[in-house]
């Protein structure tokens, strides 16, 4: 008894020091990020005496706050965030909805191209935006208003989002019974009131998990959002530090902030996450 106590107490002691470590490892980057933020003038801190001799001040966030340019462009990635959401959930639940409730000629097919598409990248993926970019400019010369227009940013990222949503989305509705669809229909209702009054309030947390990926897709992407020429927070961010003279403090205080929103929406949805994930949505 008394070796398995000892075997346990020296288990834990290792396992927290090593998770203590992890942590400190991938907060390091960010603890000189924010030391760079608050550091006086502009410089990246390598070396905690840079600090006193500088000092630290609030400037660099001040600064940001009041750029009209910054608050616009923060206006404009939410708004593209959550059109990419509403484009997300009409349009990926009842897709997913189909693949898990019917069985269709070339269903099988369709899914494991979903599956291909999803882990496609490198090259493939860079040629891809590029003839992307390539036939949105043929649209744009056609009269059609493509380039700068953020509702079509939203929806190349709902595009680019299906094949992921749709799996994850269809193996927690796999998990649902079936009885909630069929009680639904022998009531009487139709099929888009079984899809958005039934099922998908049943699905809160896969939907939760659904709109948080679509809300990180549309913040964080910044190179579609430049061929586009639509100003995101994200390809602002990314422009500050391209040019020949880089403000380093000013462009860690944007960073920063930046990702507030993220962090914040992690912290308020890791009930929903925890539970879809469980219960399927991350088995793919």
């Amino acid at each position: 008894m008394d070796g398995r106590y000892w075997y346990r107490f020296v288990a834990s002691i290792v396992l927290t020091t090593l998770g203590a470590l992890i942590v400190f490892i991938l907060l390091y980057p960010v603890l000189f990020a924010l030391l760079s933020s608050l550091v006086r003038g502009q410089m990246i801190v390598t070396d905690i005496s840079q600090i006193a001799k500088a000092g630290l001040s609030l400037e660099h966030y001040v600064k940001a706050i009041s750029d009209p340019r910054f608050i616009n462009d923060t206006l404009l990635s939410l708004l593209v965030a959550f059109i990419n959401i509403i484009f997300a959930l009409v349009v990926i639940t009842p897709a997913a909805y189909a693949f898990s409730r019917f069985r269709f000629p070339g269903r099988d097919t369709l899914l494991v191209a979903y599956l291909v598409m999803n882990q496609v990248g490198g090259g493939f993926g860079v040629a891809a935006v590029i003839a992307l970019y390539v036939m949105l400019l043929k649209l744009n010369q056609l009269g059609l208003p493509v380039i700068g227009n953020p509702v079509v940013l939203a929806a190349i990222y709902t595009a680019g989002a299906v094949p992921f949503q749709t799996w994850m989305v269809k193996n927690y509705l796999d998990a649902l019974p079936r009885e909630i669809d069929e009680s639904a229909f022998i009531d009487g209702a139709n099929w888009r009131q079984i899809i958005f009054d039934v099922v998908l309030p049943a699905s809160r947390p896969t939907m939760v998990v659904i709109a948080l990926f679509a809300f990180m897709g549309a913040w964080g992407e910044f190179i579609i959002a430049n061929f586009l020429r639509v100003e995101t927070l994200a390809a602002y961010v990314y422009a500050t530090a391209t040019g020949q003279t880089i403000f380093w403090s000013d462009f860690a205080a944007r960073t920063l902030l930046f990702a507030i929103p993220i962090i914040a929406i992690y912290v308020f949805t890791q009930k929903y996450i925890g539970e879809a994930m469980r219960y399927g949505a991350g088995k793919i």
